[in-house]
């Protein structure tokens, strides 16, 4: 059983606070991350997390059954997103606010500063302009969060065996269009983009 696990049982059974903070404190720079990487403010991600942990808090005793914590806890934030949305942006429709999982590449710009750079964020945008916004949700909690395929499957409401495909594609379809060679430093510079922007 992992240390994520162990605190879950502690914080579900014995309403152990420390263990609270401990899951808290594993996953609340992904959950911002992720909530800005699908195209929210950074102060609805963070009203987010705040209500998702609350949310959390308040309903232990409910809980015991849940046995994928991180999974429960991305699908609730990403749940709560949704229905902030619904109640602060009724002209726009929610399908382009939830299902635009946006990245941008300028911080690149921060972290490398010469001309290989740019070729660089010319290929990874193009690169992900290439992408559907479910295969750049699906690398993202993958590379980026560390997520297991039944993770991901439960945060995108989508079977097991479904993620699975998704991703072998999505990165199938990104060696295609870039060099075995230039295939890892692009990648990483899809993961450092990400993480810092």
């Amino acid at each position: 059983m992992s240390p994520i696990d162990l605190s879950w049982r502690s914080f579900v059974e014995k309403g152990d606070e420390s263990s609270f903070s401990i899951i808290y404190n594993k996953h609340v720079d992904d959950l911002y991350s992720y909530g800005i990487s699908l195209g929210f403010q950074k102060e609805m991600c963070k009203d987010a997390i705040q209500d998702t942990f609350y949310k959390l808090y308040i309903s232990k005793d409910k809980l015991s059954r849940i046995r994928n914590i991180t999974a429960y806890i991305f699908k609730s934030f990403k749940h709560r997103l949704i229905d902030l949305t619904r109640k602060n942006i009724k002209e726009e429709t929610l399908d382009a606010i939830t299902e635009s999982f946006t990245v941008q590449v300028t911080v690149l710009d921060n972290i490398i500063d010469n001309e290989k750079t740019e070729i660089l964020k010319k290929k990874v945008t193009s690169l992900l302009n290439g992408l559907t916004d479910n295969q750049r949700e699906v690398v993202y909690l993958k590379y980026m969060i560390g997520l297991e395929h039944k993770e991901i499957a439960d945060i995108m409401n989508i079977r097991e065996e479904s993620a699975r495909k998704l991703l072998y594609r999505t990165m199938e379809k990104l060696r295609e269009q870039v060099s075995e060679e230039d295939f890892p430093e692009v990648l990483i510079m899809l993961i450092l983009f990400v993480l810092f922007q």
